[in-house]
Order: C-alpha cells, then sequence, then structure tokens
C-alpha cells in the first residue's frame, strides 16, 4: 500500500511539473481555439445577417418593375452598403438590363463595369465584360470593345467571347478576322448551344467551315 501510494505521489508530481511548463500554453491553445470558434460563428451571423437584408432590398428592386430610377436607387444602396453579397452584382445585372432597355446605355454600362471590377463570382463578372463589349460595339469603340475581350475570363465564356469578337471584327469590315473568330467560336461552343446557329449562320456568309 506504501508502494502505491509513493507511485501515486510521484505520478503526481510528474503532472503538476509538466503543468507548471506546459500547462500556460495549453491553456492558451484552448482560448484561442475557443475564440476562434466563437469568431466563426460571429463571422457566419454576421454573414447571415447581410444577406438577409441585401436579399429585402433585392425584393424591393424588383418591385420597382421598369422604373430605372427606383431600380438603380435600390441596386446602389445594395452595392454600396453590401458589396460582398451575392445579391450586388445581380441587382447590378438586373439593372443594367432595365437601363438599356429604356435606352439607358451609359447607366446600364456603370451598372456593368461594376460587376466586372467588384463581383465576387467570376461567370458573372464574365458575363457582363461580355455584355460592356456589346454595348461598346452598339457605340462603334471596337477597340475598347476588343480590350474588354481580351482580358483573362473563365474558359466556359470562350465560345460567347469569340463570337462577339467576330462580330466586332466584321463591323470593321475585317472579314477575313471575323471569319476566323466565328470558326473558333464554334469549336468552342457546345452542340445544344442556343447562340451556335447564329454563329455558324454568320460564318458561312463569310465562306467558313
Amino acid at each position: 500500500m506504501a508502494a502505491f501510494d509513493l507511485q501515486e505521489q510521484e505520478q503526481i508530481a510528474e503532472i503538476k511539473a509538466f503543468w507548471e511548463t506546459w500547462g500556460k500554453w495549453i491553456t492558451t491553445g484552448v482560448v484561442v481555439v475557443a475564440l476562434g470558434s466563437a469568431g466563426m460563428q460571429g463571422w457566419r451571423w454576421y454573414q447571415a445577417k447581410q444577406a438577409a437584408a441585401a436579399a429585402e432590398l433585392f425584393v424591393q428592386m424588383e418591385a420597382a418593375g421598369s422604373d430605372s430610377k427606383k431600380q438603380i436607387a435600390a441596386a446602389d444602396r445594395i452595392k454600396a452598403e453590401y458589396p460582398r453579397t451575392a445579391y450586388a452584382s445581380r441587382a447590378a445585372l438586373t439593372v443594367a438590363q432595365t437601363a438599356h432597355t429604356a435606352g439607358d446605355v451609359a447607366a446600364a454600362k456603370a451598372q456593368l463595369l461594376w460587376v466586372v471590377e467588384h463581383s465576387k463570382e467570376a461567370g458573372l463578372a464574365d458575363l457582363a465584360r461580355l455584355r460592356v463589349a456589346g454595348l461598346l460595339l452598339d457605340e462603334k469603340q471596337y477597340d475598347a470593345a476588343l480590350a474588354q475581350l481580351a482580358a483573362a475570363h473563365d474558359a466556359a465564356f470562350d465560345g460567347l467571347f469569340l463570337a462577339t469578337k467576330g462580330d466586332i471584327l466584321l463591323a470593321r469590315n475585317d472579314r477575313a478576322g471575323a471569319g476566323k473568330a466565328y470558326t473558333e467560336a464554334l469549336a468552342k461552343l457546345a452542340a445544344d448551344a442556343p447562340s451556335r446557329a447564329y454563329v455558324q449562320l454568320k460564318s458561312d456568309a463569310l465562306g467558313g467551315k
């Protein structure tokens, strides 16, 4: 029994010595982990709150219908107050379409360029860039339009970017360049792509394959 007591005392002494050496670091680690977990939960709560507020404004924006001024006001507020939410870029794209339909090309372009510069989703930024190029084509700003298409983008947009490039080159009367762009676009577009038939017609008109 005495031997057991001695062994127990030795173990207790070892534990005390270990805790005196490492206890502060272990406690600090536990606190850091706890704070990290609390911080993560707090961040998720904050993100959810931001998204909910942005969603409410998005609904108000859609309720404005074709009233471009009200839509722009709502979209601008979303972009200013909740720029990191998924609603910001979608609001800008929606308003850009409304503005363009109303003939306000400048407002449409401004909204699209905001998406290009600020969207956290590459696909939305690429879509906005493609639409900016289309607006610049309409304004006969061919070099600026081609510059938009020359920017890095997701491979999924290759076909559409090349098709638009063909349109720009054709508008500049560069038939050879346009034909090549359409041919390259067809090689990238899926067989069931909605725009494929139209691109094929333009390619055929230029003697493409």
